[in-house]
């Protein structure tokens, strides 16, 4: 059994991963606009630079800062795992049962032929996500992969919290989207927090 000071561990690589490559042809989502002050741009540079190693930071601030600017979100496009992305044979994954068919469910999502706007991690709905950007992607299967069959993975917004000790017949996955205190429950506020990497609006139920 996994120690949860083992899986609080889990870390993207401090390699870093080759530049994005888009196939042509593939639907994009919108520029969602460029709206934050300069301070809250430092703050969503931040949110995003939290998932990967120190050692990278140097390297990518520019690019995400370039993403946000000319995308209005940061996605980390770098991040996503090269080529098309496919559901495959659940025994393809690592994990126990469940969790192999929760990372089987997140690929068919993000498939090219499934999803809105696959490279932006939209499924359907506009602007619904599977989570924020592709470092959460990449941590989301990895805590999938070590799970035992008593742990429960907390995803807030598509953060990946860590995983927690559960019990076997407890949910695998727990998972929250689009959490606004009420006074700042605008369009316009859901969009602010939105560029700064605080929630999404998590629409993945796309079933092929």
């Amino acid at each position: 059994m996994t120690s949860i000071s083992d899986v609080m561990n889990i870390k993207l690589s401090s390699e870093l991963p080759p530049d994005p490559e888009f196939e042509s042809g593939i639907r994009r989502a919108p520029d969602r606009g460029y709206n934050l002050t300069q301070s809250e741009t430092v703050v969503a540079l931040k949110n995003a630079l939290r998932y990967v190693p120190d050692s990278l930071h140097e390297r990518l601030a520019p690019e995400f800062l370039n993403e946000l600017v000319t995308r209005g979100r940061i996605y980390g496009y770098r991040f996503r795992s090269q080529g098309r992305i496919k559901a495959r044979s659940i025994d393809e994954y690592k994990g126990i049962l469940e969790a192999r068919a929760i990372q089987l469910m997140i690929d068919n999502n993000l498939d090219f032929d499934v999803a809105l706007y696959p490279y932006e991690l939209v499924t359907y709905g506009e602007s619904g996500q599977v989570c924020q950007n592709w470092m959460q992607y990449q941590l989301i299967m990895k805590y999938l992969q070590t799970m035992d069959e008593e742990q429960t993975l907390a995803v807030n917004s598509g953060h990946p919290l860590g995983l927690f000790p559960s019990h076997r017949n407890a949910p695998r996955v727990i998972s929250t989207n689009g959490l606004m205190v009420g006074m700042f429950d605008t369009p316009e506020m859901f969009r602010k927090a939105s560029s700064l990497g605080v929630t999404n609006y998590g629409q993945a139920l796309a079933p092929r």
